[in-house]
């Protein structure tokens, strides 16, 4: 029932902007398209302070196509080595974004997939979030739904909530302070927690990143560890 109550309140929500959005859509001839995307590695690749990666060094990646309407679609993933045995993962998502009083609004679905090993699996999932930059701070805070549950925990609803933050550090515009905060609402399961604190840096196209990540899973995955990365954009 709790399910089908957020499945129903999503499927509103999203009907409700494609409405309001297709008439705009319609009557532009001629789109504007944006392509955008990075490659890049990682020494642990974590999803939401889990490790899936086995905590080894791994490629990552990411393409996108924008229409300056606010609908994208494209797909990020990496190679993975998870408690599964599976050695990829890809997720596929669309969705559109806008701007309205100063606010950034997302609303998106995405199809988590992975791949090799002992089983392919597929996890769908519904995001909304909200973000503003207040100058001294980009501050991010959304929901995201998983009705079939996420890698870790198959066919376990998950409502996750997360909070991400950015402070450019003064005088040096290169360099961001990031962090995050997460907690995971998990059906007939302990609920989790998660963090990440680090810094960012670009030099040109290219990203340099480093993080203390953690979460309050006790288990070898979701160990802290400190993550080095590098992604170049495109």
């Amino acid at each position: 029932m709790y399910g089908e109550f957020i499945m129903t309140k999503l499927f509103i929500v999203f009907g409700l902007i494609f409405g309001l959005t297709t008439s705009l859509f319609a009557q532009d001839d001629i789109p504007e398209i944006e392509i955008s995307g990075y490659v890049g590695g990682v020494t642990d690749y974590r999803d939401r302070g889990l490790s899936l990666s086995d905590q080894d060094p791994t490629i990552v990646a990411a393409f996108s196509i924008r229409h300056k309407s606010g609908f994208y679609v494209g797909t990020q993933g990496a190679l993975i080595d998870d408690q599964f045995r599976r050695d990829g993962q890809l997720e596929f998502f669309a969705g559109y974004q806008f701007e309205s009083g100063g606010f950034e609004y997302d609303l998106s679905t995405e199809l988590d997939s992975f791949f090799g090993g002992d089983n392919n699996e597929y996890f769908p999932e519904f995001k909304a979030s909200i973000a503003r930059d207040f100058g001294i701070a980009y501050i991010k805070t959304g929901l995201a739904y998983a009705p079939e549950g996420r890698w870790n925990t198959p066919g376990v609803d998950s409502l996750y909530w997360s909070a991400n933050f950015e402070f450019p550090v003064p005088t040096l515009p290169e360099l961001t302070l990031i962090s995050r905060v997460g907690y995971d609402f998990r059906q007939d399961r302990s609920d989790l927690w998660d963090w990440s604190i680090g810094l960012s840096a670009f030099v040109g196209d290219l990203e340099f990143s480093i993080a203390y990540e953690d979460s309050s899973l006790d288990q070898e995955i979701g160990d802290d560890a400190i993550v080095f990365g590098a992604r170049l954009y495109f």
